[in-house]
């Protein structure tokens, strides 16, 4: 039997958690992607066993067959400051004990900047973080690592730099994967529009991270032009990548889509990708 990929959107959590299973419905999911906590920092609230097994109800009720977690915005491994760093640990781990709690599949996370440390010295201090962040984690929700747009000094915009925490220390054996944006690939110069640029992105992963540690596709157009190292994200069709980028993503990989943009037309968005899907079905 084949496998399709399922497709969603991230929604919000105002009003708590329990709220976003519906909202994710309303908008046309069957998967979807949320915060669980404010990404610009500030307590967290409780996730008790009441909350979670309202959460896990709303899940059944509204059609929804998994949920992914982002972290929040401001984690950065590489930060010159160490404090910055423990604290980037703390909460990812804390963040994938909540997601275990409420059968989150996947949390994934941005691994920060090294403004201040030499890129050799910054790559290390992420690997290692991550590695801190693995120990004695026995929780159902596999951790993530995003490939950046290669912005300033952003950490892990390349599969060689992803490839590298992956095999840091014997990392590779705990269970972390990717998530790739398609945005933020594109704005790093991996050119996924094209047929040919496409083949040549497939095989750069297969020879670092592998197709098999993929595990879920930020699917986001880019405002940005191929190599242009921000992150600016646009509706599908709307940017540079164009239809054809997420084509072709469809053909290869089979990990959830989970949509990044403006709720003016994210509802736009997921009908693309499933019309996408359906053609794939139909072979065409």
């Amino acid at each position: 039997m084949k496998i399709y990929s399922k497709i969603g959107c991230h929604v919000s959590i105002a009003g708590g958690i329990v709220n976003a299973p519906q909202r994710a419905a309303e908008l046309g999911c069957e998967v979807f992607q949320m915060f669980t906590r404010s990404p610009q920092g500030g307590k967290a609230p409780e996730i008790t066993p009441e909350i979670a097994k309202q959460f896990k109800e709303e899940m059944e009720k509204w059609g929804q067959k998994d949920c992914y977690v982002h972290a929040p915005y401001y984690i950065n491994f590489a930060s010159a400051n160490e404090a910055t760093r423990k604290a980037s640990v703390r909460v990812i781990r804390e963040e994938l004990e909540r997601a275990s709690l409420i059968g989150a599949r996947c949390l994934m996370t941005h691994l920060g900047s090294a403004k201040d440390v030499p890129r050799d010295k910054a790559m290390k201090m992420v690997a290692s973080g991550i590695k801190e962040i693995m120990k004695g984690y026995k929780g159902s929700t596999e951790f993530l690592l995003e490939i950046s747009a290669g912005a300033g000094n952003t950490i892990g915009n390349t599969f060689e730099e992803l490839e590298y925490i992956l095999r840091y220390d014997s990392l590779i054996y705990h269970n972390v994967g990717i998530c790739i944006d398609s945005a933020h690939m594109f704005a790093s110069g991996y050119d996924i529009k094209s047929k040919e640029g496409f083949k040549k992105t497939v095989e750069t992963i297969k020879k670092t991270v592998g197709l098999g540690r993929i595990k879920l596709i930020h699917s986001n157009d880019s405002k940005i032009e191929l190599g242009g190292r921000k992150d600016r994200h646009d509706h599908i069709g709307d940017g540079k990548i164009g239809r054809e980028g997420f084509v072709n993503l469809m053909a290869v990989f089979k990990c959830d889509f989970i949509a990044e943009t403006k709720n003016d037309k994210v509802g736009e968005d997921i009908k693309i990708l499933k019309n996408i899907r359906l053609s794939k079905r139909n072979g065409r």
